[in-house]
């Protein structure tokens, strides 16, 4: 497979190039622009605060994952932070009484499933299509929080994904690996609030929905640094094409930047998780990808934005 085909794959991934519109948001955001989630202290806590819509094409193609997926996006943005999530509110709409029982379905078992309380919601019962938005906060040590925007030139990245699962019928880039007892799931999450407790990782994302390159880019964009990433170190399942893997949404999936890598690696291996070194952080501004013995740019900050911004100024 050739790795100029995968970057144009990579590049061209609707997943990825939604992202050019949060550049639009960044002068309201300010501090927090690029990351998982808003945060503050609070007395001995600091009180972490997220929010997310769902896809219309997730909805479209499944209400009950879409219903689902509205808590575990949000779950997986808190625990990013090095938090753990504890309330969510939502706004539903739906169509009819049969979409809105199947989202409510997918709602109610994800909550269950992570240990999440519902404290208030509002439902549009007639509306022209079904749509899910959710609100949720979590709780981390005090000075314990992981940012995106601090990566280190130097430091290792290491991708740690749960790959016992396998894509959602009809979402082949929705990575289902829920099937599991509840605690077992948490105690993947949990390998974030460690991470953070200890202070091992410089800085760290969930794997979200431009996948694990468009995530790192994320990351690498805000901290104003570049890096070589090598795709075929990536935990990857063995049911699942290399290119769909690396544009997948993992339902538990993260991405750090750390200089103590050995320890990182078995934290998240002490969790259950599939962890490996697959790159390293520099002062180029350039994320190059290599494949074997090919490697290629896959982007230029200089010259092109994930978020869409006309300059990175803010990041320097």
């Amino acid at each position: 497979m050739e790795l100029k085909k995968i970057i144009n794959e990579l590049k061209s991934y609707t997943g990825i190039l939604r992202k050019k519109f949060t550049g639009r948001f960044q002068d309201l955001v300010r501090d927090f622009f690029g990351e998982d989630a808003g945060f503050f202290d609070l007395s001995d806590y600091t009180i972490v605060f997220t929010t997310d819509g769902i896809w219309h094409r997730v909805l479209e193609k499944d209400l009950y994952w879409g219903g689902f997926v509205s808590i575990l996006v949000n779950v997986h943005d808190i625990y990013a932070m090095g938090a753990r999530p504890k309330y969510a509110v939502n706004v539903v709409s739906a169509t009819d009484e049969e979409s809105l029982e199947e989202i409510k379905r997918g709602i109610t078992d994800a909550a269950k499933k992570f240990g999440i309380k519902i404290l208030k919601g509002h439902v549009h019962p007639d509306a022209p299509q079904n749509s899910i938005d959710v609100a949720m906060i979590g709780l981390a040590r005090k000075g314990c929080v992981i940012r995106s925007n601090t990566a280190k030139d130097g430091d290792d990245i290491v991708v740690a994904v749960d790959i016992d699962g396998k894509p959602r019928k009809n979402l082949p880039y929705n990575f289902d690996s829920t099937d599991k007892d509840p605690s077992i799931l948490i105690w993947q999450f949990d390998s974030m609030v460690e991470l953070a407790e200890k202070k091992l990782v410089n800085a760290g994302k969930d794997i979200s929905n431009p996948g694990m390159i468009g995530t790192i880019a994320m990351m690498l964009e805000t901290s104003d640094k570049g890096a070589t990433v090598c795709i075929d170190r990536i935990p990857k399942p063995e049911n699942v094409d290399l290119t769909q893997w690396l544009l997948s949404y993992p339902a538990c999936g993260f991405c750090v930047t750390t200089d103590r890598a050995d320890e990182v690696l078995k934290v998240f291996k002490k969790h259950w998780l599939s962890a490996s070194v697959i790159g390293k952080v520099d002062s180029s501004r350039i994320i190059r990808l290599r494949f074997g013995s090919e490697e290629e740019v896959f982007i230029d900050f200089e010259r092109e934005s994930i978020f869409g911004l006309e300059t990175r100024s803010d990041f320097r």
